[in-house]
């Protein structure tokens, strides 16, 4: 592996990480405001946190196999057969 697909490999992962990351983050906020509701106390906070991270965490990693699962089956794919050239008269 080179220094350049090194430099592509590292960008897609951080370019996939700070898209995960956002989308965990509205997810959480999303949960905790509209299931979950405000905490009475601390510890009830605490257990939101818990919820809404359990409930992000499951679906980014759900997520992250669908995309790996359809990665692989589109790399897998045979690629299409060539046109016959056409006959010379």
């Amino acid at each position: 592996m080179n220094a350049g697909s090194r430099q592509g490999v590292v960008r897609a992962s951080l370019i996939s990480g700070v898209i995960g990351a956002a989308l965990s983050a509205a997810m959480s906020a999303l949960i905790n405001y509209l299931v979950v509701g405000m905490p009475t106390t601390e510890a009830a906070n605490a257990a939101n946190h818990a919820i809404s991270g359990l409930a992000s965490g499951f679906i980014a990693g759900f997520m992250g196999v669908l995309m790996y699962q359809r990665k692989k089956s589109l790399a897998r794919r045979p690629a299409p057969p060539k046109a016959a050239a056409p006959a010379a008269e």
